[in-house]
């Protein structure tokens, strides 16, 4: 008895995804487009006694083509490489067209595959998978261009002015030129926005340019009579907003498979992915991040010390080589991946694991082929 299930996506592009690596190269993504994963698969019985198979997929285009026309379907094969789906019209999916760039591979979809007689056991699907096939028409190729996120982080009272603090980060392809502020926008508890029109600022001007995996600081302060002649009082204040414009300019060129920027700087000491773990270099890491490291050659174990100005004291992650069971402050925490030296001699960890525990922010880009990493310090608003 078939079941069909039709893959009608319009795919979202987020963020913050981390995905299994894909080819690089324009020409891979001219013939291989889409990027398919398969999860959750079970064994079920239909009313008939038949069995059939029935799991998750999350897909999508992540060239930098739109593409046209596109028509596939789906089949699912066994741990030994053997077709284990009968054909029928649950199989396939269609798309009249697809944006470029999906970096989260769209929407979840259940996928139901009516199988072989062979199969009579759930132990038959064990480490299945699927393997797509599908034909479509390339389209236009996207235009590179910044991609710039604006977070304001804090905002107080400070004497007679309002005091905020914010990032502008750049997760986009280009360099982001020729920045022109337009002042700052308050929305309060009402939903109404109050512009704040002052139109200079010593950071958003014509001589900023903000390169893939930056960011930079701002600060604002906005006179207390603006406030007061707007709201009733300073709680009423729900969100600030900030306006500007900027330019593209030629597209940030980076041809690695991962790209790794802490604090403004980018890693280029042993970063590379293994088993989905993204790992960088312990003493670069450290170096950049303001903190240090005592290593004991007798029990193969790295601590990594950096000093909290706010709470003042120090901070103290004790790293084992060979473990994925790191001590941070007097805590054991089990991490994404093992602490490893890199030819026997550099001490590499997991990225995420160990600048979390750092209290910084990790972002995560996928698109493209690339995976991209910035990690921003929490404390860049205390400093």
């Amino acid at each position: 008895m078939g079941k069909m299930v039709r893959l009608f996506t319009c795919l979202l592009a987020i963020f913050f995804i981390f995905f299994a690596p894909v080819p690089v190269s324009y020409a891979s993504f001219e013939k291989n487009p889409l990027q398919f994963e398969f999860t959750e698969l079970t064994l079920e019985t239909n009313h008939n006694g038949s069995l059939y198979a029935s799991g998750y997929v999350r897909w999508g285009n992540v060239s930098p083509y739109k593409l046209l026309d596109l028509h596939g379907k789906l089949d699912l094969y066994n741990s030994k490489g053997e077709k284990i789906n009968i054909d029928s019209e649950i199989d396939y999916f269609y798309s009249t067209f697809m944006d470029p760039g999906d970096n989260e591979l769209g929407a979840t979809e259940l996928v139901i595959f009516n199988l072989v007689p062979s199969v009579t056991k759930a132990s038959d699907i064990a480490g299945a998978y699927i393997k797509p096939t599908y034909t479509f028409t390339l389209g236009k190729k996207a235009e590179l261009s910044a991609n710039l996120i604006t977070e304001t982080l804090t905002y107080g009272m400070s004497e007679d002015k309002l005091v905020a603090h914010a990032l502008i980060l750049n997760q986009g392809e280009a360099t982001a030129t020729n920045f022109k502020y337009a002042g700052l926008s308050f929305t309060d508890t009402n939903g109404m926005i109050h512009i704040y029109p002052e139109t200079s600022h010593a950071t958003i001007n014509s001589s900023l340019r903000l390169e893939p995996g930056k960011f930079v600081r701002l600060s604002f302060e906005v006179p207390i009579d603006f406030i007061d002649s707007k709201f009733k009082n300073y709680n009423d204040i729900k969100k600030i907003g900030i306006s500007y414009t900027h330019d593209n300019s030629a597209p940030y060129k980076d041809d690695s498979t991962v790209s790794v920027t802490v604090n403004n700087k980018k890693l280029v000491q042993q970063t590379f992915v293994e088993n989905d773990v993204t790992y960088v270099s312990l003493r670069e890491l450290a170096d950049v991040l303001g903190a240090t490291i005592q290593w004991n050659d007798l029990t193969q174990t790295a601590t990594l010390i950096q000093r909290d100005k706010i709470m003042e004291y120090d901070r103290q992650i004790v790293i084992p080589v060979g473990s994925d069971r790191f001590i941070n402050d007097g805590f054991e925490t089990t991490v994404s991946g093992k602490a490893k030296l890199y030819n026997n001699t550099i001490l590499v960890v997991p990225v995420r694991d160990v600048a979390n525990m750092l209290d910084c922010n990790v972002v995560f880009e996928h698109k493209w082929g690339q995976k991209t990493i910035i990690v921003i310090p929490y404390n860049l608003i205390d400093e």
